[in-house]
């Protein structure tokens, strides 16, 4: 391989996930020293040419769609925001998907989206699934079950004199129904937890960008994996969390609650095969078994293989 490779950087993200996509490419180019973009500035990038592992939820500015032609890709576990598809889905931006076609979609949203303008594509799941526990943990032992970030988008959002006026007026008549909600859904976790008889964990897959640079932000990723790889059971309401759940052999249940609007349902459509997504009143069926780990998930960390180094011989 000539050209230098890539993966996607998030200067501003608080969400743990991003890093720990980045985290699973960068397993995958099993090199030392891997350059990073930033995901939302890709059109500005005017460096040598190189190669990028795009997979990842695109994107915050569809406007700075599509990349520079710097940057070869490997589009793969792709996801297309439903509020930026029409902006990304411009002439251009189709000229650019099909040049680099079939496209590895996360979702199965994203794949029938695509496949309807005439892209070409495949169901690639996503790359974290390839994560390797030994990178994480050395324990073969695993203890308590970790509750990470549960129910988290029910949570009443505080207002920020960054979030436009119209926005806020939608928050603020919407907050005594997700509280509500929340309280709810947050009383039939704990009612389950209680009847458990390991130990219980709690953490967030967020972090304030404020607060945490980004190389620490990598690094709290990085003990986020590790929780999940030692963990006995994992129940959570993050996808990037479920799935290295699902790479390390690592009990998930997924809770949906909160998750009803398309912008978040069209990011699980494929999901299902590979853990059990239940609403929090279904948690009641799971007081007295577990969820097994399966192998749902090896026929994709091959395709990815294969196509990793595909993409490096090039």
């Amino acid at each position: 391989m000539n050209k230098k490779a890539a993966v996607l950087a998030y200067p501003n993200s608080n969400n743990l996930g991003d890093f720990v996509q980045s985290l699973a490419a960068q397993q995958e180019l099993k090199q030392k020293e891997v350059a990073q973009l930033d995901r939302d500035q890709l059109h500005l990038y005017e460096g040598q040419a190189i190669k990028l592992i795009m997979n990842g939820w695109f994107m915050e500015h569809p406007n700075h769609w599509p990349p520079s032609n710097n940057i070869d890709p490997l589009l793969v576990s792709f996801h297309l925001n439903p509020i930026a598809k029409k902006q990304m889905l411009d002439e251009k931006g189709i000229r650019y998907l099909k040049k680099y076609e079939p496209i590895g979609c996360r979702d199965y949203y994203t794949q029938n989206v695509l496949s309807s303008v005439g892209i070409k594509t495949y169901y690639s799941a996503c790359l974290t699934l390839c994560l390797n526990r030994n990178n994480y943990t050395q324990k073969q032992e695993r203890e308590g079950i970790h509750v990470i970030s549960p129910m988290e988008r029910l949570k009443p959002e505080t207002e920020s004199p960054s979030t436009g006026f119209f926005k806020r007026g939608i928050q603020k008549v919407k907050k005594p129904f997700k509280k509500r909600q929340y309280v709810k859904a947050m009383n039939r976790l704990n009612a389950f937890l209680k009847v458990q008889q390991e130990k219980k964990y709690y953490s967030s897959q967020l972090r304030d960008a404020n607060q945490f640079s980004e190389v620490e932000r990598i690094n709290e990723a990085k003990k986020h994996l590790k929780k999940i790889a030692e963990a006995k059971l994992v129940i959570t309401s993050r996808i990037h969390t479920a799935l290295p759940a699902v790479a390390f052999n690592t009990p998930v249940l997924f809770l949906s609650d909160g998750l009803e609007h398309p912008n978040q349902m069209s990011r699980l459509k494929g999901m299902e095969q590979f853990f059990p997504i239940i609403n929090s009143k279904e948690l009641s069926e799971w007081k007295e078994k577990r969820p097994r780990p399966t192998k749902a998930h090896l026929p994709f960390v091959s395709k990815f293989q294969q196509e990793m180094e595909r993409f490096l011989k090039d």
